[in-house]
């Protein structure tokens, strides 16, 4: 056995093959995992694309895009992970668990503090993933159409020449990634989000750009068509005016947006209308904190803010195994890693009781959740 470690450039096209037998072929659908996820699947990610070689033969791979992302101003790194997958005849060997190990291990030397992980199995929980960030899904049945004024704006097709006004738009999101101009134009080239064929719309009103949003093309739900909204940016109003023009566009019953919970507005409008809503944590994703004293460095800007600068002085985060530790002055509480990660990022169950002090556990509820981004077109 050989690895684990990053793809060889001639390795690349064997990569791709293996990740395409397993995700599409073997299922009877198009080879397109290249073309779907290019902030994975390019020659300048080949130490991103970790894998193991059995007989000189790729024959397990796990997929790695690390990126900044901006949280209310402070600057961290998130690893998303994805294309996780091994060849048939070489699996019950351990060679994911292998590849998990060892992507966790790049992460943390590579300076990224959260993993993202595109599912939820047991292979990513028993390394320690959990499910968390707070999301509203609100489900827009046709029959509220009446609730929209979509004639108030234009809906059209992204076209190259607007990649600039999409940059902008998303540029002044509190919690985003930072995608480079190049980002955006290969992600956008995709067709694609959230392993969904997609379209991406600009909304305008009177010559002015407003928003955009990314709806991916509708799928048949039991005897509903559904439309799933994958990514939204700009004026809140106008995003909640122009879905209502997705109903013709696609012919569908049914749309489906997901809003974090630190998107009060777009909530609240929402809630305004009268839609229905699910609390859900983020669909079909699991997280694990990589290092949280590094973490929790990086959101000291934010610490101050919302603890004034001499309480934050004295709050200190330690990592200790599978323990996390926070300490405050000569008090200290030591939590399990799972359970502090869904206090840190937020779960839809009901909170449990920590056996802490009433100091921590008022510094606790003072700080988090912190959000967490939604992966949009960055899913991978």
């Amino acid at each position: 056995m050989q690895g684990p470690r990053g793809t060889k450039r001639e390795e690349f096209e064997e990569v791709l093959k293996l990740v395409n037998y397993v995700f599409r072929e073997s299922r009877n659908e198009p080879p397109n995992m290249g073309k779907w996820y290019p902030l994975i699947f390019n020659y300048d990610n080949l130490e991103n694309m970790r894998i193991v070689l059995e007989d000189g033969k790729v024959v397990s791979h796990i997929g790695i895009s690390e990126s900044k992302i901006i949280v209310y101003g402070c600057t961290t790194k998130l690893g998303s992970i994805g294309s996780v997958c091994t060849h048939p005849e070489y699996r019950g060997r351990g060679l994911a668990s292998l590849l998990l190990k060892d992507a966790m291990e790049k992460l943390d030397r590579d300076g990224v503090d959260i993993m993202l992980v595109s599912g939820g199995r047991g292979l990513y929980r028993r390394a320690g993933c959990v499910e968390a960030g707070i999301i509203y899904e609100f489900r827009v049945p046709q029959d509220k159409l009446k609730c929209f004024n979509f004639s108030d704006v234009e809906l059209f097709p992204y076209k190259e020449e607007y990649l600039e006004e999409i940059v902008k738009l998303y540029q002044e999101e509190p919690v985003r990634f930072h995608r480079s101009l190049e980002d955006f134009r290969m992600i956008l080239s995709t067709g694609a989000a959230m392993n969904r064929k997609a379209q991406t719309l600009l909304i305008r009103k009177d010559e002015r750009i407003l928003g955009y949003l990314v709806s991916q093309l509708p799928t048949q739900e039991g005897e509903r068509k559904v439309s799933y909204i994958a990514e939204y940016s700009g004026a809140r109003g106008a995003i909640l005016d122009a879905i209502g023009s997705l109903f013709d566009r696609y012919g569908v019953q049914e749309l489906i947006l997901s809003v974090p919970f630190y998107d009060e507005e777009f909530v609240y409008l929402c809630q305004r209308m009268g839609l229905d809503w699910t609390t859900k944590n983020i669909p079909g994703h699991t997280v694990k904190i990589i290092n949280l004293p590094r973490l929790m460095e990086r959101f000291c800007s934010y610490l101050q803010e919302r603890l004034g600068k001499k309480e934050a002085d004295l709050v200190k985060f330690a990592q200790e195994g599978d323990s996390f530790i926070i300490q405050l002055g000569k008090e200290q509480a030591v939590l399990d890693q799972k359970m502090f990660t869904q206090i840190v990022f937020g779960n839809k169950e009901p909170k449990v009781a920590l056996k802490v002090s009433e100091k921590i556990s008022k510094i606790l509820r003072s700080i988090f959740p912190l959000p967490l981004v939604w992966p949009g077109l960055n899913y991978v």
